[in-house]
């Protein structure tokens, strides 16, 4: 087959292949570019009604846990009473023994009414308040505290005061005691 066509006339067709060919091309690269613009806009679209539904999910957990506030503090002071007790058994200081030997040794119509025992005072200056049915029995308690060298190394009344005019109190007078805890006691 011998081509009779004029060159120009071949140039022309060429010419002609390539426009449809570049046409292809150009209209495959708007669809995808429309296709990956749609992709786009609904995975935006998909991702805004996830971040909605993540945003109201956290909204009601907030008001969930508000409702658990007064459980969390309680909790909270929980923990921290039982790291208080730790440090308190971790100390090993026990005064049952100390409790029992002035027990022992407070005489007959004679109550304490406020005893403050913390090692961290033994060895200074503290205040022991107690009621007793008359003056001599409050001398008696100053007199068996001064005795007792095992468990006080200093005894002193500070005050001592008379209530009788409550008839119905048992023990009107008071006494206040400064006292010094030995420092060796609890051993």
């Amino acid at each position: 087959m011998i081509n009779l066509l004029p060159d120009e006339r071949k140039a022309e067709i060429r010419a002609g292949r390539t426009n449809v060919l570049l046409l292809r091309y150009i209209f495959i690269t708007l669809t995808a570019v429309v296709v990956l613009g749609g992709l786009l806009a609904g995975s935006y679209v998909v991702l805004d009604g996830a971040k909605q539904s993540a945003q109201l999910k956290v909204s009601e957990n907030q008001s969930r846990v508000s409702a658990y506030n007064d459980v969390r503090s309680q909790a909270d002071s929980f923990r921290k009473d039982l790291a208080t007790a730790k440090t308190v058994l971790d100390d090993d200081t026990s005064f049952t023994g100390l409790i029992y030997k002035i027990a022992n040794i407070v005489p007959r119509n004679v109550i304490l009414d406020d005893l403050n025992l913390d090692p961290a005072t033994f060895g200074s200056d503290t205040t022991i308040t107690a009621s007793a049915k008359t003056f001599a029995d409050a001398g008696k308690l100053k007199d068996s505290f001064t005795k007792n060298g095992e468990v006080f190394s200093s005894v002193q009344i500070q005050s001592l005061t008379s209530s009788e005019s409550a008839p119905d109190n048992d023990y009107p007078i008071k006494v206040i005691l400064k006292v010094v805890f030995n420092k060796g006691i609890l051993e």
